[in-house]
C-alpha cells in the first residue's frame, strides 16, 4: 500500500458546495441513496489524492481564476474537484459541475 503524502482539508467554499449539493439531493431529488453514493464516491477520491494529488495536470484556467496553481479531477459523472497543493496540505477549493469549468 503506497504511503500517505498529502493531508486533505476543505476550505469553506468546498464545505460549503458539498453542503448545497447534499441538500440538492435529498431535498430537491428525494434521493438519499444516491447522496450516500456520491459522497462514497467522494471518499474514494479523497483517499486517492493522500498519495496521487500531483499526478492530474495544473488547470491554467483555473489557476487564473484562482490566482494560485490549480488541479482538477472528476467526481462522479458530472462534478470536479478543483484543489491547490501546499507542502503536504492537498487545500480542496471547490466540489461544482463540470459544466461550470471553463477549458
Amino acid at each position: 500500500m503506497m504511503e500517505k503524502k498529502y493531508r486533505v482539508e476543505f476550505k469553506t467554499s468546498a464545505e460549503r458546495d458539498l453542503d448545497e449539493l447534499e441538500a440538492y439531493l435529498i431535498e430537491e431529488c428525494s434521493a438519499p441513496m444516491t447522496a450516500r453514493r456520491k459522497f462514497e464516491d467522494l471518499d474514494k477520491r479523497l483517499d486517492w489524492l493522500e498519495s496521487f494529488a500531483e499526478l492530474p495536470a495544473i488547470h491554467f484556467n483555473l489557476s487564473y481564476q484562482y490566482g494560485i496553481i490549480a488541479r482538477t479531477i472528476p467526481f462522479g459523472k458530472k462534478m470536479a474537484i478543483i484543489y491547490t497543493i501546499e507542502n503536504d496540505v492537498v487545500n480542496i477549493l471547490r466540489i461544482i459541475p463540470q459544466s461550470m469549468i471553463i477549458y
